[in-house]
């Protein structure tokens, strides 16, 4: 972990297997609410949108959200599950907009957490916790997990290594799931940029104890466990997510650095544009996939 970490955080939580400590996450994600709030979206949805035609970033990011509820086939359904649940605006689409009777969130941010519990929306349960020990009351219906893939390993560790902490996971959600459940997941993967190839600058400060997937080590931790029924790469929806985000920041320079610091806002440019040039270059892809459930035979 960071120097900058160890000076700006409390002790680290309880850490998922092999992947980011929560205090990992919260150096990352509990920085300022109110800064994030500047650049994202008004939903506060920090992860590549679904664009079509003319849309705004808000309109893209609600269609993502409907993408991977529809996905998932969790409309109507009475319990949903969502890993890595952010500030909460999937968990707000699921009960006001799709009809899900109870929808629970996961998240290792205090912030966000705290956020989702002062909206109090009916229906929504939110836990501090990764999914490693969380233990659902009753199957879930269907379970979405957006941008939270990226934080289930470490870096430097092999790929035999990787896919078996993957394959926890899709364990993980294979027993929580009602039979034939789906998962919809997303998740941003190396692209042609290779392990060990990415910029240090954003494993040591933006992302700490996170690494990012191939697609392959996904669909092979998956494999016996859940059915590939899509995939999509949409890499250039990122690049494009980006290139919003990293416009309203500059919009809005003088506020981010009165929240954060200039030095801050300074590092949060460079790791938009790095991401915006590694997406436009192939360098990192966006998979959204969508998983059944297999039947043990």
């Amino acid at each position: 972990m960071s120097s900058a970490i160890r000076a700006s955080e409390p002790a680290p939580g309880p850490m998922p297997a092999g992947g980011a400590s929560a205090g990992a996450i919260q150096f990352h994600y509990d920085l300022s609410d109110a800064f994030y709030r500047l650049w994202l979206d008004p939903q506060m949805i920090y992860s590549a949108a679904l664009f079509e035609d003319d849309d705004t970033l808000e309109a893209a990011q609600l269609r993502k959200l409907d993408y991977h509820i529809e996905q998932a086939r969790a409309t109507g359904r009475g319990r949903v599950l969502d890993v890595g649940c952010g500030w909460g605006a999937m968990l707000q689409r699921l009960v006001s907009k799709h009809g899900v009777k109870q929808a629970t969130g996961l998240t290792l941010s205090r912030a966000q957490a705290e956020k989702i519990r002062a909206d109090a929306l009916p229906g929504v349960d939110v836990r501090l916790e990764g999914w490693t020990d969380h233990k659902a009351a009753a199957p879930y219906d269907a379970i979405i997990s957006v941008g939270a893939f990226e934080h289930f390993v470490r870096p430097n560790l092999s790929s035999e290594e990787k896919i078996a902490i993957y394959r926890e996971f899709f364990q993980f959600c294979h027993d929580s799931l009602r039979p034939k459940g789906r998962l919809s997941l997303q998740s941003i993967s190396f692209g042609t940029l290779r392990a060990g190839q990415i910029d240090p600058f954003i494993a040591d400060m933006i992302f700490p104890e996170s690494d990012l997937p191939y697609a392959w080590e996904i669909l092979q931790a998956a494999d016996g466990l859940f059915e590939v029924v899509q995939l999509r790469n949409d890499r250039a929806h990122y690049r494009k997510t980006c290139r919003e985000w990293y416009r309203n920041l500059e919009l809005r320079r003088a506020e981010a650095i009165a929240l954060v610091g200039e030095a801050k806002v300074a590092d949060y440019e460079r790791y938009l544009r790095i991401s915006i040039a590694s997406f436009a270059l192939r360098a990192l892809g966006l998979l959204r996939i969508t998983f059944e459930r297999l039947e043990s035979r």
